[in-house]
């Protein structure tokens, strides 16, 4: 049985950055602006003037990224010393 998002011959399709930014949960300029890609190291693909990805690779990207996890620490609000 295959996976939906998968076709039989085992090919992971591409997705663009709009794609991408919505499945990480990310910003999109992080994948539509190519200062950002190099910043972050966002693996992706240039096929002629387009920028694709792999989900699968995005998905290890992300759980290995400071980046990623810097960004979660950032929103997360720092507990108060001695409130409870």
């Amino acid at each position: 049985m295959t996976d939906n998002n998968t076709p039989a011959n085992g090919i992971e399709p591409m997705i663009d950055a709009k794609q991408a930014a919505a499945a990480l949960r990310l910003p999109y300029y992080w994948f539509a602006d190519h200062a950002m890609r190099t910043k972050y190291r966002i693996p992706h693909y240039l096929m002629g003037g387009l920028v694709r990805y792999r989900l699968s690779e995005l998905s290890a990207w992300a759980a290995r990224s400071a980046a990623v996890q810097g960004r979660d620490a950032q929103d997360a609000e720092a507990p108060v010393e001695g409130a409870e």
